[in-house]
């Protein structure tokens, strides 16, 4: 089967169907869009740390980790209740909150997108600010109780090298007192390291990167219309289901799309048309008659819907029962063309299958009438009636095409 045959049986032949199955998703689709709002995106972009990340990694790592503080049911929910809005925690955190970092820098955009503009103007604020607190207070917890250690154990250093310091007060022996002098300095050196070690800790939770908020008032627009993309998916849709169904339609019920396939498959020319001048195809079909060695012509359809043409060709036959004379004279001696004269055509009789007579039905050969498009199976009960009378196929005319859903099929 080649692309053109393809393109006919599937395509031209199931053309309704294939736009039904493309405008019902698009006017569902139109619909939809028509009644859903655009919605609102309110943004706040906020500056994790004060220097620019080493590399996109970094600042990548950045951007994950706003998110997914951002998205943290516990958190968002409290953002929620604080903003007055009620909405799913867990599909508002899957759907409506996106960070995107701006460029290679340590800036975030947090974004929150509602249908109602002031929500989303409310949610994203209070959603700010509790990133940014836990965010910059979220490893105090670890910070404090290292440096309560650190304080307990400078406490412990002190309260052991006083306790030598006054033995050493009461002792007069030279070598007790060398003793707890090596002592005293190793409780000193232990104080000075921890001292040191908190001093640090100190100085380092002090310099530390602060997430901070680069505005409190956040950036509210609409969100880009997204009609098109979704007429475009559903036109893909569309298209992909109308030539499915035309595939399993034509499977299944599988068709002779074209005149000339139908020609083909029953190895005989095609006459004419029904629509061109009566005379001329009434010579076409008597002169394949006489080429068989016929008499009479009897015009078949090949599907239930030819009969009105078989019945329009009988009736406009039946007028022309005596051809006019026509004839090729020889011009002179050098001129060898064969004398064409179809005064013996009138002899030829024309009818249909229900009126061939006992003197028809010895010397009757068949005219199939078709639009070119007919089912295969139809096609099988042609050929058992065309096998009964054992009746010579003289050759096919092509029909006006049968309206259907208001069109040409």
């Amino acid at each position: 089967m080649t692309l053109e045959e393809m393109f006919r049986r599937i395509v031209r032949a199931h053309l309704a169907l294939i736009l039904v199955c493309v405008l019902v998703p698009i006017a569902g689709a139109a619909i939809l869009v028509a009644k859903r709002q655009d919605p609102t995106i309110a943004s706040i972009r906020m500056q994790v740390v004060a220097g620019s990340p080493s590399s996109a990694t970094e600042a990548e790592g950045m951007n994950s980790r706003v998110l997914a503080v951002a998205t943290t049911p516990s958190l968002l929910g409290t953002a929620l209740q604080a903003a007055n809005v009620q909405r799913d925690v867990d599909k508002y955190a899957t759907t409506n909150v996106a960070a995107q970092r701006i460029g290679g820098s340590s800036v975030v955009e947090l974004s929150v997108s509602d249908d109602d503009p002031l929500a989303a103007g409310r949610v994203v604020v209070q959603l700010a600010n509790r990133v940014a607190l836990f965010m910059n207070q979220g490893d105090q917890a670890t910070f404090r109780g290292t440096l309560a250690d650190l304080t307990s154990q400078i406490d412990d250093a002190t309260a052991r090298r006083d306790k030598l310091v006054a033995q050493l007060r009461g002792i007069a022996d030279v070598t007790a007192r060398a003793d707890l002098g090596v002592q005293i300095q190793s409780a000193n050196q232990l104080l000075s390291e921890l001292s040191g070690q908190r001093a640090q800790l100190v100085a380092k939770n002090a310099t530390r990167d602060q997430v901070v908020l680069v505005s409190d008032q956040p950036d509210i627009r609409r969100e880009p219309s997204s009609i098109l993309p979704q007429l475009a998916l559903a036109l893909l849709l569309g298209l992909v289901l109308g030539l499915t169904a035309a595939t399993v339609l034509e499977t299944f019920r599988p068709r002779v799309n074209g005149i000339r396939a139908l020609a083909r498959m029953l190895q005989a020319p095609v006459l004419g048309k029904s629509t061109e001048d009566i005379e001329s195809l009434r010579n076409t079909m008597a002169l394949a008659a006489r080429r068989q060695g016929v008499d009479s012509v009897v015009l078949m359809g090949a599907d239930a819907d030819d009969a009105d043409t078989v019945s329009k060709l009988l009736f406009s036959l039946s007028g022309r029962t005596h051809a006019p004379k026509q004839a090729k004279q020889p011009a002179g001696p050098d001129d060898t063309g064969p004398v064409f004269e179809i005064d013996g055509f009138t002899n030829v009789r024309f009818t249909g299958l229900s009126a061939v007579t006992p003197e028809d039905e010895m010397t009757a050969g068949v005219v199939v009438v078709s639009t070119g498009t007919v089912l295969l199976r139809r096609l099988d009960d042609l050929d058992d009636v065309l096998k009964a009378v054992r009746w010579p196929v003289l050759g096919l005319v092509h029909g006006p095409a049968q309206r259907r859903f208001g069109r040409l099929r």
